[in-house]
């Protein structure tokens, strides 16, 4: 079944159930690393179990970095994949080896130098303090292998490539899992080690991890002097993962630091209650994980309702799941709690702590959903603020609030925070569906969606900056050399091609902040859109000789023999002028939409090509408009001629 089947006409509830087990199972396979290590450390000694509490801000900190320099690699290799760009997909992937290890080095000194302060910070207990140390040092200084196997798995799966880094994950956690006991015990004549050993099973299984990926992960690096301008485009599209990790790494540290004023067995209790979270999370989460297809897919085929429907669905299933979580938080947390501690202090605190905490989970499903399915349809900044607005201005500052009536009231942060966050997300959403698509005064203009007859020659493309007249250039040039010119044509083939609606396509480089456009051009569905265009550019052009305006076109052919790549720009005053004549715009309208529109295009083609729109060197001829739309089209025509002159001398 293709994505337009299963993503547009498949039932919902069908589509989830058949996406999600895969998902589930790479998500359980990534939380043993640090359930089992608590499971251990906690039948050891109690005093490690509060270190790993402490500790983990630290290692989310550490995912966020090597996960998220994975995702902006595999984000811009897809895209030049996309593109039908191999060799520099490779250059890209070639980076990220160089760009993990220098991660490793930057990150292992800076924790090993603060790992003492950061420890006597978060509690005055000596003992724990001294496991903090232990366990931190060397959970960071031998990071490298969570660095390596992150941004290697990322470029297996930009290749299409899920089943070796799976592999890798299960190896990896089997890994960890066998050497917990060993080392932390002291087994089969091995060392005891007590939480180091804890820590040397988890950077061990990390580093395996790491080897099952290597092979096909590595790639040759590029040219040294390319390095800043690929790191540059990788971190555009990578730092949004990064900050929305991290925000949840300062909320867990301002939490424990809260907790830390009460005792140690507070801040025991959080952690405990964390890794217990990520077992019930998982069905949660590999819901929200497929739900982000299926919403993007009918969003950009303008189905609306199938995409509220998909939202529903998800949330129902949620609050099902999420119900039996609420259950076993409200009537077992005792049994809970002793499967990782004994300290009947811990179970006190944890009892009451838990009961209120499962409260919170079915408005919980709504919190992180909502920030989901913006995300799905290209709304990066509701998304982003979703989830900065519960876990920056309401987690951490609630939980100051509530602590200063006491421990037992520091836990209605959680269930007051996600029914807060819930709501935000609902008012957002419905103010959504009232408008869900940009309403422009300019409605695209009916075409017919046909290749036209053609025959063998030069083709033309056509970059331009906005109000440079650069369509009707074209369109004059494709009737003085009477060959099919192609603008919207090509967005109208593109929906044919990929199911997709033919608006959506259209505004994929329309006016829109450079930032959020660079996000928008990452998700999966405008992928899917732009894949599908650039194979009908690559159709039109075999099917001979044509004039097509826009939608990097030069780039796409740039393997094509007998390629005329043409920019046309003009001064502002120029620009400015002809936007306000041919658009109706006021002088401040038209300033706006100019730089709007030059900055879309400008991200659209970084993102095709990885090259910088307008410059000079990607171009046969550049042409000043403001000489006039006639004299512009002759002095294009007359190179074509003289081309076409030099292409047949060759011949």
């Amino acid at each position: 079944m293709d994505t337009s089947e299963l993503f547009g006409k498949e039932k919902i509830s069908k589509v989830l159930l058949k996406l999600a087990p895969p998902v589930m199972l790479a998500q359980l396979i990534q939380a043993l690393y640090n359930i089992v290590d608590s499971l251990f450390v906690g039948n050891y000694s109690q005093s490690g179990l509060t270190a790993l509490s402490i500790i983990y801000p630290i290692q989310l900190l550490m995912i966020a970095l090597a996960v998220g320099s994975g995702v902006g690699i595999n984000t811009v290799m897809a895209a030049r994949l996309g593109a039908g760009n191999r060799s520099e997909a490779d250059e890209y992937a070639g980076v990220g080896t160089p760009l993990a290890v220098a991660l490793w080095v930057v990150f292992a000194a800076v924790c090993w130098a603060i790992m003492p302060a950061y420890a006597r910070m978060s509690t005055s207990t000596p003992e724990v303090i001294a496991d903090v140390i232990a366990y931190g040092r060397i959970v960071c200084v031998f990071s490298f292998g969570l660095f390596l196997e992150s941004i290697w798995t990322k470029v297996h799966q930009a290749d299409g490539n899920m089943r070796r880094p799976m592999i890798a994950q299960i190896i990896g956690a089997v890994t960890n899992i066998v050497l917990d006991p060993l080392l932390i015990f002291g087994l089969l004549g091995l060392p005891e080690m007590g939480i180091s050993g804890a820590a040397v099973a988890t950077v061990a299984g990390q580093i395996v991890a790491a080897l099952v990926v290597m092979k096909g992960g590595i790639r040759k690096p590029p040219e040294l002097r390319k390095f800043p301008r690929h790191i540059g485009t990788i971190y555009r599209l990578g730092t949004p993962n990064i900050l929305m990790q991290s925000a949840y790494t300062l909320y867990i540290f301002g939490l424990n630091m809260i907790l830390a004023t009460f005792s140690d067995q507070a801040v025991t209790v959080l952690g405990l209650y964390y890794k217990w979270q990520t077992f019930f999370f998982i069905p949660l989460g590999s819901m929200q994980t497929c739900i982000v297809p299926v919403i993007s897919f009918n969003y950009a085929a303008r189905n609306i309702e199938r995409c509220r429907r998909t939202l529903s669905t998800a949330m129902v299933f949620g609050m099902a799941l999420m119900f039996l979580g609420t259950l076993c938080f409200e009537f077992l947390p005792g049994e809970m709690l002793r499967v990782f501690s004994q300290d009947e202090l811990v179970i006190d605190i944890g009892i009451n702590a838990f009961r209120i905490i499962g409260i919170s989970f079915i408005p919980l499903v709504s919190s992180l959903t909502f920030p989901v399915f913006f995300q799905a349809v290209g709304s990066s900044f509701k998304s982003s603020m979703l989830t900065v607005v519960r876990t920056v201005f309401l987690f951490v500052p609630l939980a100051f609030l509530f602590s200063r009536f006491g421990l037992q009231y520091f836990w209605l942060t959680f269930p007051v925070t996600d029914s807060l966050t819930s709501l935000v997300g609902l008012v957002l959403y419905r103010k959504f569906l009232k408008k869900p698509y940009v309403v422009h005064d300019r409605k695209p203009e009916e075409v017919q969606a046909v290749i036209k007859p053609s025959h063998p020659g030069v083709i033309v493309t056509i970059a331009r900056e906005h109000g440079s007249s650069g369509k009707q250039i074209g369109k004059l040039v494709s009737e003085r050399l009477d060959i099919p010119f192609y603008y919207k044509e090509m967005t109208a083939l593109a929906a044919q091609e990929s199911g997709l609606d033919r608006e959506f396509i259209s505004d994929i480089n329309r006016n829109s902040p450079e930032r959020m456009q660079e996000l928008y051009l990452s998700t999966k569905v405008v992928q899917h859109a732009v894949q599908a265009q650039n194979r009908i550019i690559r159709r039109i052009a075999e099917n001979g000789s044509c004039v097509i305006v826009g939608r990097a076109a030069d780039h796409i052919l740039e393997d094509h023999k007998d390629v005329v790549r043409v920019f046309i720009y003009a001064p502002e005053e120029y620009r400015i002028a002809r936007v306000m004549e041919v658009y109706g715009d006021s002088r401040e309208a038209a300033e706006q939409n100019i730089r709007r529109s030059d900055e879309a295009r400008g991200a659209y083609y970084r993102s095709i090509s990885g090259r910088e729109w307008g410059d000079r060197h990607n171009y046969d001829l550049m042409v000043d408009s403001s000489i006039g739309v006639e004299e512009s089209a002759k002095i294009i025509t007359d190179y074509i001629k003289a081309k076409e002159r030099t292409i047949k001398a060759h011949k």
